[in-house]
């Protein structure tokens, strides 16, 4: 795991806090490379684009897959607009995936729009969201799925717009869970 920010960079505004916050969230994913505030030239634009959150990570064959996440540190639910906005910014990058992130929610007509566009939709909260569905692996050990592991800790949330899921999203409970999720998700977009 590697990164190209610098730790322990003073933070001045709550969106740049939130920004710090959501990379040191992603870094605790195993095997990302991780880079906050990246510029990228847009392949359609050729303008200079710069990303809140990005990371890489490899599949299976060495394939490198690259996800945006743009944070919204919002006193009310994001909105289409925001959602447009983002969608331009990995279609002209390029990027495999782009998660928005928020503390808030997102009005019903951005989770419409992120849905219909393939976009993931993430808070970042320990609160249960209503309608989320939980991804549980099972143990081939054991004949029911394992119970869900109470976390102290700080990569919870939902996220929605994958695994084909429209309403209520799925919830993760730890880096593992989401980094997984995340990958089916590219790969299902593939085929």
């Amino acid at each position: 795991m590697s990164d190209s920010s610098s730790h322990g960079a003073d933070v001045s505004t709550p969106a740049q806090a939130y920004e710090a916050f959501v990379a040191e969230v992603v870094r605790g994913l195993v095997g990302v490379e991780v880079f906050q505030g990246k510029g990228y030239t847009g392949r359609i634009s050729g303008r200079s684009i710069k990303v809140d959150v990005s990371f890489t990570f490899n599949v299976a064959g060495g394939a490198r897959l690259l996800v945006l996440v743009e944070c919204k540190c919002y006193a009310h639910r994001v909105s289409v607009a925001d959602v447009e906005e983002f969608h331009s910014k990995i279609d002209d990058i390029g990027a495999h995936k782009g998660i928005m992130v928020t503390t808030v929610g997102f009005q019903d007509g951005a989770v419409k729009v992120a849905t219909g566009r393939r976009m993931a939709l993430a808070l970042l909260t320990r609160q249960a969201q209503p309608g989320e569905l939980r991804y549980i692996t099972a143990d081939a050990s054991r004949s029911a799925p394992p119970p869900l592991r109470s976390h102290d800790g700080f990569l919870q949330g939902n996220i929605r717009g994958v695994l084909g899921m429209t309403d209520g999203g799925v919830r993760f409970e730890d880096g593992g869970t989401l980094l997984g999720i995340l990958l089916v998700d590219a790969m299902s977009e593939e085929r």
